[in-house]
């Protein structure tokens, strides 16, 4: 049993992160097909946000939403199909602007201002994902008597619900990081 579970959780993590590293591929490419005008609006916006310090509030609630949203996917059966398109529509976020703000202000900007916080919260992202699936994988499957599922049910309830306070803390942690580099 432990070696199916080992290899559960390698194949989620493969699984997570492709649907990530595809979608970033898929903004990063995206970003080449914008036209002048087009680049010129999204510089003006972006402008407006290089310059203004956005409040610890904001971005925990920023960052904080896409946590919440996959940790309650785990309580439907299709979560695990939401929790993937989630994480490939942020990788085509982060792909794109990553890419859209190495094209305006060159890569060093983005090296300074993107790379610190989001090394630390893409991780989280990705953990918190992989998490939700696998807790998605063991609430749907029955194996054995129903009085250990019951107790195995409320265990691994227990255990998610940690998991949502370990994730919001270190998304705390970043939003603090970011409001510290911005």
């Amino acid at each position: 049993m432990r070696r199916k579970n080992k290899s559960r959780l390698q194949i989620t993590i493969a699984i997570v992160c492709i649907c990530f590293f595809i979608g970033v591929l898929t903004g990063a490419l995206s970003e080449r097909e914008i036209n002048s005008y087009q680049c010129t609006a999204l510089t003006d916006y972006s402008s407006n946000y290089i310059g203004n310090a956005r409040s610890f509030g904001e971005l925990f609630i920023k960052h904080g939403k896409y946590i919440l949203s996959m940790w309650l996917c785990g309580f439907i059966m299709p979560g695990a199909v939401i929790i993937l398109i989630i994480i490939f529509v942020s990788g085509i976020f982060y792909g794109f602007s990553s890419a859209f703000m190495s094209g305006q202000y060159g890569v060093m900007y983005a090296i300074e201002k993107l790379m610190p916080y989001n090394m630390l919260l893409i991780p989280v992202y990705i953990f918190t994902a992989v998490w939700t699936i696998l807790y998605v994988l063991r609430r749907y499957s029955n194996y054995g008597p129903k009085s250990r599922i019951r107790r195995e049910r409320r265990k691994h309830m227990s255990e998610h619900a940690v998991i949502l306070f370990l994730c919001l803390a270190l998304n705390a942690a970043v939003c603090a990081i970011e409001n510290i580099m911005h």
